[in-house]
């Protein structure tokens, strides 16, 4: 009776211990997504700080953005070359999600709210972005960006 009861304790033991084993395990998807925030932190500074080489680095040999200007769509020249005509003085990002695609490629959304200047005139802005990152020879790239104001 002894050595039955000790058996169904064990087993009735065993889901919670798999159960705590994977609250305890790192999720991949939070690793990718820690990963892919700090990636688009950086870009940002990068933005900032007017660091071409550095941004360029994150983004893809065929790279494309669409804003809500209605300018159409943006290659990677065209978004390195805002660098020089936006003077981005504050800016917080917040309410990051990643949403995996396959296992080399993400869809990240996050909303930035920005302050500083183009062309002498001030700027100010709140947007929704939506960008496609993809795996390539190892590294995270930006494939695709779509951005769009909010107030």
């Amino acid at each position: 009776m002894n050595k039955a009861l000790i058996v169904f304790v064990c087993l009735a033991m065993v889901p919670f211990a798999l159960a705590e084993k994977k609250a305890t395990k790192p999720d991949a998807n939070s690793q990718l997504s820690a990963i892919l925030e700090a990636k688009v932190k950086k870009a940002w500074e990068d933005f900032k700080n007017k660091d071409k080489n550095a941004f360029a680095a994150i983004l893809a040999h065929d790279f494309r953005e669409v804003e809500d200007d209605g300018g159409g769509f943006r290659d990677a020249n065209a978004e390195i070359a805002e660098i020089d005509a936006f003077d981005v003085s504050n800016y917080t990002l917040s309410d990051f999600s990643v949403h995996p695609i396959g296992p080399d490629g993400a869809l990240v959304n996050y909303v930035a709210q920005y302050s500083g200047s183009a062309g002498g005139q001030k700027v100010e802005g709140k947007v929704i972005y939506a960008e496609i990152w993809v795996k390539r020879a190892g590294t995270w790239k930006t494939l695709y960006a779509q951005s769009t104001n909010v107030k």
